[in-house]
């Protein structure tokens, strides 16, 4: 695994975690660094605008991502996604040394564009590149680097902003901002070039759709000849829609209830991310180059055991921070087998408009996942939303264990 790791595994891993880090370092300098221009009021239009112009791409035009990754070269696409990563990134840099909110926010909304168009053919191609016995470890390892490069994203974007010590610093600051977003998508483009897969031959279908809302239905009404498939896009929006809740609450419940500071608060969100990327890799070894399903179970089982301790135990910030760790360890097992479940029964080159699926089922959950939270919270305070999460859980584990091959034995033609 060594050799393979470092001659046909590390380009992929390193343009996705430039990528990612990108993405998530402008978008937290947007919240600490834009919202001066405009003034403290505007910060959560601010960042709430940010965060919706990376996501509606997604659902709308994961129908042309699809479309792309099946009628092209994949690895190809993801190259020139990479290419196109520097003009934004530009456009980006001017709208920071002209102070201008506008060229900024147009610089996210192309990189939602521009994540959005390549993400089929950035995870289509882990087959490619490691053949069916690395789909596991593949997958893992790519969303154990998509939650650090997340993590890192949001610290260097504090990092960065805070070097605007006073107006005599400001200069410095503008400059060591246009050159770390242009380096990394400079350097995310040159690895790109060596990523090296053995893909198979595109095809051109000419009843694909790109109407958005056509799309899912026609996907859903395909993936229903594969035993499985639609469960796990189920089980894949439903992690996303947790982990948004999640999220979203612990800003709240670390500050009435924990009576944390902003940092501390900060802190734990750090290590929900470390915790979720430790599951992920762990799920990839464990599955010793097969598709575990059974995964699936164990981690539900363990989220539900965290989540129901966080409720029922008295509030205390050591023990909260350890079981919410650990619940997002338990997510990191749940998400992965789903991943490399799709990646291993989908076959050929319907593999990208799958994952394109998959990808509007996401933001659409996590755009659900808003509305959900802030009904409970609302109305029934932010345990309630905790307790929401372990009823959501303990559902979408049952289900999967249910439906998803695999999930509740290891038999013959479930885990390959």
């Amino acid at each position: 695994m060594s050799k393979k790791l470092h001659t046909e595994w590390l380009p992929l891993f390193i343009t996705n975690f430039l990528g990612v880090l990108n993405d998530n370092l402008l978008k937290t300098l947007i919240g600490f660094v834009c919202v001066v221009w405009l003034g403290a009021e505007s910060k959560a239009t601010l960042v709430s605008s940010a965060a919706a112009l990376l996501v509606l791409p997604y659902i709308f035009l994961s129908p042309w991502a699809g479309k792309l990754a099946k009628d092209h070269k994949k690895a190809t696409i993801i190259q020139w996604a990479k290419l196109g990563e520097i003009p934004i990134m530009a456009i980006a840099a001017l709208g920071f040394i002209f102070n201008s909110i506008a060229l900024v926010l147009t610089a996210m909304l192309l990189m939602g564009l521009q994540s959005c168009l390549y993400s089929p053919s950035k995870y289509g191609i882990i087959r490619d590149i490691g053949g069916k016995e690395g789909i596991s470890f593949g997958t893992g390892a790519m969303e154990m680097i998509t939650f650090i490069a997340v993590l890192l994203g949001t610290f260097m974007g504090g990092y960065l902003s805070d070097i605007q010590g006073s107006a005599m610093n400001f200069n410095r600051q503008t400059i060591v901002i246009v050159l770390s977003i242009l380096a990394i998508a400079l350097i995310g483009w040159l690895f790109s070039l060596k990523i090296k897969p053995k893909e198979s031959h595109p095809v051109d279908d000419p009843d694909d759709t790109l109407n958005p809302f056509l799309f899912p239905l026609k996907w859903y009404r395909w993936s229903k000849s594969i035993k499985g498939i639609n469960y796990t896009v189920l089980g894949l929006s439903v992690f996303w829609l947790i982990g948004s809740m999640i999220q979203m609450n612990l800003y709240i419940y670390c500050e009435e209830v924990l009576k944390l500071s902003n940092t501390a608060t900060g802190s734990i969100m750090a290590f929900v991310a470390i915790g979720i990327g430790a599951g992920c890799y762990a799920a990839g070894v464990l599955s010793k180059h097969r598709v575990n399903t059974r995964l699936v179970t164990f981690g539900g089982i363990g989220m539900t055991l965290s989540m129901l301790a966080i409720i029922l135990l008295p509030p205390n910030k050591v023990v909260f921070t350890g079981l919410i760790i650990l619940f997002a360890f338990f997510a990191g097992l749940f998400k992965i087998p789903l991943n490399s479940f799709l990646q291993d029964r989908v076959q050929g080159r319907a593999l990208g408009p799958v994952i394109a699926y998959n990808n509007q089922m996401v933001f659409i959950a996590i755009l659900i996942s808003a509305g959900i939270f802030a009904l409970v919270e609302e109305y029934l305070g932010t345990l309630s939303v905790f307790v929401t999460i372990l009823a959501v859980t303990i559902a979408i584990t049952t289900v999967l264990w249910l439906r998803i091959p695999g999930a509740r034995k290891e038999g013959k033609g479930e885990m390959r």
